[in-house]
């Protein structure tokens, strides 16, 4: 797999896992910060994917890969929903068997286990919402057998929203490094029939 294929593999899945919590709950006004354990929520409660839409700016950073490899994600609210269903099952030959997820105020926890390419994947998710235009997410993979020394990577993401999309962009219109512009749905769509 080339620098390129792996950089554009890397920001995918950084999208996929940023519609996984995307909506900042409010905390009900009775409960107290940290006294209630976290409890796994329900699908439908952990991810209505209400990431607003318009124009998202993502700058990903992995350890190895150039600094701050930005790309740009037109998302409408059938794209934020599709990604989730899609995430939820696997894409392609990616096969999840277990998926947990955790909200926790503006924070959830994605811990997923797949078996990819032959090789199992472990993965753990992290968004934390700042506000409706901004989250920051962690995502911290295990690969057995690794590609390439102990098979453990961790990606962070900063996502921003810019504003609406420009006219040039339609809902699923993704820019990667490089230029090379991918629509998401189509991508998801080709993922899901293989």
């Amino acid at each position: 797999m080339t620098i390129m294929r792996l950089t554009t593999a890397l920001i995918l899945i950084a999208a996929l896992g940023s519609m996984v919590g995307c909506s900042k709950p409010k905390a009900p006004e009775s409960q107290s910060a940290g006294i209630e354990a976290a409890k796994p929520a329900p699908l439908a409660e952990a991810s209505p994917m209400a990431q607003k839409p318009g124009l998202w700016e993502m700058t990903t950073s992995v350890p190895g890969m150039p600094a701050g490899l930005v790309s740009k994600l037109c998302v409408d609210q059938g794209l934020s929903e599709r990604m989730v269903e899609v995430g939820m099952k696997g894409t392609g030959d990616a096969q999840c068997t277990q998926s947990n997820i955790v909200k926790t105020g503006t924070t959830v926890d994605v811990d997923s286990v797949c078996q990819m390419s032959g090789r199992k994947v472990t993965s753990h998710i992290r968004m934390e919402m700042i506000s409706d235009s901004e989250y920051h997410q962690t995502i911290a993979a295990t690969m057995e057998p690794p590609l390439s020394g102990d098979g453990k990577s961790t990606t962070t993401v900063i996502g921003k929203r810019l504003g609406d999309c420009p006219v040039d962009m339609k809902g699923g219109d993704m820019t990667v490094p490089g230029g090379m512009k991918i629509n998401m749905y189509d991508a998801l769509n080709k993922s899901t029939t293989h």
